[in-house]
């Protein structure tokens, strides 16, 4: 019998220390691709800013030229499991299915929509907390429970509502007292999590606007460039226009003393 038998992957994965998460961060200056995410060639490319891991699963920020942000959730192995299916590993956007919402875009494989790899789109200029709640309640109506729970994050709400069910129920202190406090110990953990991975992608999020921030600089540096340039050019321009104004005005000067001097040897 395996130790792991009256427990569920979600319950595996918080309680083993390969579950432990390890925090990557990147900035768009590096371009390097978000872990996970096979990109379609049609899509502006995009390059990882934020990206946690741990033994079993991968969650990957990336962000484009234009400010259009990617979550992309993805299964690296499961506990127990030797192999995994390609489309639990990755999300392979160049055969996708897509859903349009609201406030986003979801991404889910097309032979494994339910139960493999997904990933959200949406524009960094929705709040962060916007941003979290659309991709749930797209990935709550399409993706199955063991897929979410590759995200501990998308798990706290039920978890919650689950802890109030059996706060509610309970007639007494001591009953239920095990359930609930292993369930309040999950719901600790995964509201932990949850306000890590907000302000990481809080933080992800300054990044692109930060990169916006340095093209706008360079354009503007480009433009005072040409304009001092143009500026130039136009004093030259003036000058050179001084000088020819100049020359006329002398051989202006030079005829009409020829034409002075011609009349006198004349009437000599």
């Amino acid at each position: 019998m395996s130790v792991f038998d009256d427990y569920d992957n979600y319950d595996k994965k918080m309680d083993l220390s390969e579950g432990i998460e390890h925090v990557r961060e990147s900035e768009m200056k590096d371009k390097k691709a978000p872990e996970g995410y096979i990109p379609n060639p049609q899509d502006e490319k995009y390059y990882e800013v934020m990206g946690i891991k741990n033994s079993f699963d991968n969650v990957s920020v990336g962000a484009d030229k234009y400010g259009q942000m990617l979550i992309s959730v993805n299964t690296t192995k499961e506990p127990g499991e030797a192999t995994l299916d390609s489309d639990k590993k990755f999300m392979k956007s160049q055969r996708r299915k897509k859903k349009f919402g609201g406030f986003g875009d979801f991404y889910t494989n097309l032979f494994a929509d339910r139960h493999g790899a997904f990933a959200f789109r949406a524009d960094r200029n929705i709040s962060d907390i916007r941003m979290m709640r659309e991709m749930e309640i797209m990935a709550k109506k399409r993706v199955t429970k063991g897929q979410r729970d590759a995200f501990p994050l998308m798990r706290l709400d039920e978890d919650k509502e689950e802890l109030s069910e059996l706060r509610s129920m309970s007639g007494s202190q001591n009953e239920n007292y095990e359930e609930r406090r292993e369930l309040e110990r999950k719901v600790l953990k995964e509201t932990e999590y949850r306000d890590r991975f907000m302000a990481r992608l809080r933080k992800a999020r300054r990044k692109t606007y930060d990169k916006r921030g340095e093209e706008q600089l360079e354009e503007d540096i480009l433009k005072e460039t040409f304009a001092a340039e143009d500026a130039e050019d136009d004093t030259a321009d003036d000058e050179t226009g001084d000088i020819l104004d100049d020359i006329i005005e002398d051989v202006q000067d030079i005829d009409e003393f020829d034409e002075i001097s011609g009349q006198n040897d004349e009437e000599l």
